[in-house]
């Protein structure tokens, strides 16, 4: 089934230069990103986008990372997006991410920041329902 879904390249992907390389897997996997923009998140912005972690430990800090840097947001699409991509981007901690995955390949030699978040470099929708509500969320 042809799905959207939407994707973003977090701070800390977009500082070490990943873009290229994130790209090319996704477009190697036969999706394709359709739309792009990079921009600094605001916290209201980051605090809809993570609205499902409000109250976790860890969400004042998630929202401190996403918001220091720019991040890259995107439209991607085709035959099963949301899971494929999913698959394509690993677990979200990167050390137990696989090999081939781009959280497991990508990963950088510091995988939690000063706020103990886990810098994962990439966001992904892990639902159609999801992806419905992000995609309005980051492209107002």
């Amino acid at each position: 089934m042809q799905e959207k879904t939407f994707f973003m390249i977090k701070p800390d992907g977009v500082k070490r230069g990943l873009e290229k390389e994130i790209f090319a897997r996704i477009e190697k996997a036969k999706l394709d990103v359709v739309y792009t923009q990079t921009l600094l998140m605001t916290k209201e912005m980051t605090e809809q986008l993570y609205a499902s972690h409000l109250g976790k430990d860890f969400y004042p800090g998630l929202i401190r990372f996403i918001t220091s840097g720019p991040v890259i947001g995107c439209i991607v699409q085709g035959e099963n997006a949301v899971a494929k991509l999913r698959e394509l981007m690993g677990d979200t901690d990167p050390r137990r991410a696989a090999a081939g995955t781009m959280r497991g390949d990508l990963k950088d030699s510091e995988v939690v920041n000063a706020d103990g978040i886990i810098k994962n470099l990439v966001h992904g929708s892990d639902t159609p329902e999801s992806a419905s509500r992000e995609l309005s969320t980051f492209f107002q």
